[in-house]
C-alpha cells in the first residue's frame, strides 16, 4: 500500500485486526473501477480507509495511488507510462466515510498504543513535525504539506484542560514523554519485558524502562478490535514491578498484579512513573 504518516498507518492497520471485515465498513465496495484493475481497487479503498475525511482527498488520493501503481510496474511504470489505464485510477477513489465507533475504537488503540511504544522503547524517537497530534499524510509528496503546530491545543492541556479527541490525547501523552525524555533521561535506560497472565494475555505489550531500578512503564493493548470481539480483558492481569505506580497524570496507583480491565479502562495505553 502507499506510505503513510502515523496517524494514517493507525488505521491503514485496521483491516489486519479485523480480518473479517472488508469494504462495507466504509459503505463501499471493491471492484475493477474505472482502472479495471481490481488489486488497485482495494489498495484505494485501504488507503482511503487511513487517510480519512481531509481536505483535497480526492487528488491526494488519486497522486498516492498512481504512485503505487508504477512503482509496481505491473500495468504502468516511471519509465513506460499507460496514459489510457493511469486515465481511469481517479475513478477507484472511493467515497468518505467515517469508521463505525468500533473501529474508531481500535483506531485510537492504534493511535496511543504506536506513540506510547515509539516514544518510550529503547533509541531515540524520530518524531515528524506537525505528527505530534493528529497527522494524515500519504507518500511524498503529500507528506510534504506544510506543518501545522497545535501550539493553542498543548497550551489548553499545559493549563490542565482534558484532552479532546484521539488527536489531542496523543498530542498530552506525546508532551508528557518528551519532556520526561529531557529532564529525566536516566529513566530511558535499560529495557525489561513484562508478561501479563490470564485469558487476553497476548493482547498486552508491556516493558519496563530504567537501568537497575525502573523507573517507568509503558503498557499498551495489541489488536484491540479482536480483544472486544473476545470479550475484552476479562481477568487478564499484569504484575508490575517491586514499588507504587502511577499514570503521568496521577489519577491513581497501583502495586503488585493489577488487572488490565482497572490498569486500561480509561485509555487503551499507558505509561507510568514509580511513585515510591
Amino acid at each position: 500500500m502507499p506510505g503513510a504518516e502515523p496517524h494514517t498507518l493507525a488505521r491503514l492497520e485496521l483491516p489486519g485486526g479485523a480480518p473479517g471485515g472488508g469494504p462495507g465498513w466504509a459503505g463501499g465496495s471493491v471492484g475493477p473501477g474505472g482502472g479495471g484493475d481490481a488489486q488497485l481497487a482495494w489498495v484505494a479503498w485501504q488507503t482511503a480507509l487511513g487517510l480519512g475525511d481531509v481536505p483535497d482527498r480526492v487528488p491526494r488520493l488519486a497522486g498516492a495511488l498512481l504512485k503505487s501503481a508504477r512503482e509496481a510496474g505491473l500495468r504502468t511504470s516511471w519509465t513506460d507510462p499507460d496514459p489510457a489505464y493511469e486515465s481511469g485510477i481517479e475513478a477507484l477513489v472511493p467515497e468518505a466515510a467515517e469508521l463505525p465507533a468500533e473501529l474508531a475504537a481500535a483506531a485510537r488503540a492504534n493511535l496511543l498504543g504506536m506513540a506510547l511504544l515509539h516514544l518510550a522503547m529503547p533509541g531515540v524517537p524520530e518524531v515528524y513535525q506537525g505528527a505530534e497530534t493528529e497527522y494524515r499524510a500519504l507518500v511524498d509528496p503529500d507528506n510534504r504539506r506544510p506543518a501545522r503546530f497545535p501550539r493553542e491545543a498543548l497550551a489548553r492541556l499545559d493549563a490542565g484542560a482534558a484532552p479532546q479527541g484521539p488527536a489531542e490525547e496523543k498530542l498530552a501523552l506525546t508532551a508528557a514523554l518528551l519532556r520526561l525524555r529531557r529532564d529525566r533521561p536516566g529513566l530511558f535506560t535499560g529495557y525489561t519485558p513484562l508478561a501479563a497472565r490470564g485469558p487476553a494475555a497476548r493482547h498486552c505489550v508491556a516493558f519496563a524502562r530504567g537501568r537497575g531500578t525502573a523507573g517507568l512503564l509503558a503498557v499498551a493493548t495489541r489488536l484491540s478490535h479482536r480483544l472486544a470481539g473476545a470479550g475484552g480483558w476479562r481477568d487478564t492481569t499484569l504484575d508490575l514491578p517491586p514499588g507504587r505506580w502511577a499514570p503521568l497524570d496521577h489519577e491513581a496507583s497501583y502495586h503488585g498484579g493489577v488487572r488490565l480491565a482497572e490498569l486500561l479502562r480509561a485509555r487503551p495505553a499507558v505509561a507510568l512513573l514509580r511513585v515510591e
